[in-house]
């Protein structure tokens, strides 16, 4: 499993790119990555995905619980974290 760091700069490295190729707008978009069985990092709330910076990443657990943030997670995060608790084999979801 890459650390937490390389999926934070991955994560708006993808952001960045959606952004840019007009796949999204505005604070429009969600991305979340599985860290391991129990953690997910996910976009925050209320930010462009075009201008996120890597500290702006939140860590939930499974059931949304926030391990690790600056803001809040997602607005579509139960969504995201339905799909982790469903399907174990998913990896990411944009």
């Amino acid at each position: 499993m890459p650390s937490p760091f390389t999926v934070k700069a991955e994560i708006v490295e993808v952001g960045r790119r959606l952004h840019q190729n007009g796949m999204i707008a505005g604070t429009d978009g969600n991305i979340s990555v599985r860290l391991d069985d129990n953690r997910i990092m996910i976009t925050p709330s209320g930010v462009s995905k075009g201008h996120m910076k890597a500290d702006d990443m939140v860590i939930v657990d499974v059931n949304g619980r926030h391990l690790q943030w600056k803001g809040r997670g997602s607005s579509e995060m139960a969504m995201h974290l339905f799909v982790y608790r469903n399907r174990p084999e998913i990896r990411a979801c944009v």
